[in-house]
């Protein structure tokens, strides 16, 4: 866990950015997994934070695209603009 002083506490790095992605989950052999799929094969949507220099972590999941977004405005206060 990388970390930087602000102040008197020892706080986490902020996230850079932000990503909303449609997931969908796979089972075989009693094996599970998930994998990034588009809007329209989504079983739900996860939204995922940049850490500078560690890549991403997982924020949440969300049964909708709609969610995943309002909770995204609701962090950073602006609304989320999908890159095409």
């Amino acid at each position: 866990l990388e970390s930087s002083k602000r102040g008197a506490e020892l706080l986490p790095t902020p996230f850079a950015d932000y990503e909303i992605h449609g997931v969908k989950e796979f089972r075989t052999a009693g094996h599970k997994w998930c994998e990034q799929v588009g809007d329209p094969e989504a079983e739900f949507w996860s939204l995922y934070g940049h850490i500078p220099g560690q890549g991403l972590e997982r924020i949440g999941d969300f049964k909708t695209r709609r969610h995943a977004e309002e909770t995204y405005a609701r962090i950073t206060g602006l609304s989320y603009r999908r890159v095409a």
